[in-house]
């Protein structure tokens, strides 16, 4: 058995999945009658920035009715399976659905496949610099109402340029509740801002270079860095997969989560970065297998749904190495 059919074989997580850029060609073609829209979302599938940060809002046209969400979902989950990934999360960013379909009944349009297919997905609603306060509270209130309940946390999307004591309506709320919540690092942070980022369960790392100082602070707060390493090379922060530091941090014994961020978009998938790391790196699959039961361990599930996905996955490892 090769590399690749060790990885596929594996049992996988995926800690970041896009819903509008997971969408298939076959299934947008089935959905929305529009040759335009098909021949944009081809693109898509190619490695071309300009026509992915163009097209990301087009899915969306056709993911505004119950039904196509749910066609939508049980697509995206017939994937993962076939993937063999074992739990997931899903970001959803609510407000780009509510021209037709309301927050909520999105929200539960998406639980309702996923409990119907009795699958380890759970959703992360997405907030973001660039909103309005209360489009920012409403998807707040939203969460605190399904929090636990299918959807386990909260992903503040920062502008590189955003100083979070803007945003302190939320994250006030957010760490008075002990609310897990993720945040993007794009950009030096400021002294007021670090005490947000040390209280996160997860960091986005989406800068070119090491920050040691801070990290050394992540390392003692226990946090998780998450890296989507194909979409860093494709954003210019990564020249040289050999030269980039996530081995390091791997080395010393950083917790890593490795995300696929896009399924389709820009040819990549969770399976596709496994491999890339193990191109580049000295990594075997015992590396591979203790980061995912980290990502399992920090995972915010019930204690039983996580030790049955840690003992499975240990068990099918045993059993490949």
């Amino acid at each position: 058995m090769n590399l690749f059919e060790q990885l596929k074989e594996l049992p996988k997580v995926d800690m970041h999945i896009n819903l509008t850029s997971s969408i298939s060609t076959d299934l947008a073609s089935y959905l929305m009658d529009d040759e335009n829209l098909v021949n944009i979302i081809d693109k898509m599938q190619e490695k071309n920035l300009m026509d992915y940060e163009n097209s990301l809002k087009l899915p969306i046209k056709i993911l505004r009715s119950t039904k196509n969400l749910t066609l939508a979902i049980n697509n995206l989950i017939d994937n993962l399976e076939k993937n063999n990934v074992v739990y997931s999360e899903l970001f959803l960013d609510l407000p780009l659905y509510n021209k037709r379909l309301n927050e909520e009944k999105t929200i539960e349009t998406i639980l309702n496949v996923v409990k119907e297919r009795d699958y380890n997905l759970n959703i992360v609603l997405v907030l973001s610099s660039d909103k309005e306060k209360e489009d920012n509270l409403r998807t707040l209130n939203l969460f605190e109402k399904y929090y636990q309940k299918g959807v386990n946390g909260i992903y503040f999307k920062k502008d590189k340029m955003t100083n979070l004591d803007s945003f302190l309506y939320i994250f006030d709320r957010l760490i008075k509740n002990n609310y897990p919540y993720i945040l993007n690092l794009n950009s030096k942070i400021t002294s007021s801002d670090k005490e947000i980022y040390l209280n996160a369960k997860r960091i986005i790392y989406s800068l070119p270079n090491v920050d040691e100082v801070f990290l050394r602070d992540v390392k003692k707060k226990n946090i998780m860095l998450e890296f989507g390493i194909t979409r860093f090379r494709e954003n210019n922060l990564i020249d040289d997969f050999k030269n980039y530091f996530i081995y390091d941090l791997i080395k010393e014994n950083y917790l890593i989560d490795i995300a696929s961020f896009d399924m389709t978009t820009l040819n990549i998938d969770i399976l596709n970065e496994w491999c890339i790391l193990f191109n580049n790196y000295p990594l075997t699959l015992h590396d591979i297998v203790k980061i995912m039961i980290n990502c399992l361990i920090k995972a915010n599930i019930s204690l039983d749904i996580k030790n049955k996905l840690i003992d499975d996955l240990k068990d099918k490892a045993n059993l490949m190495l």
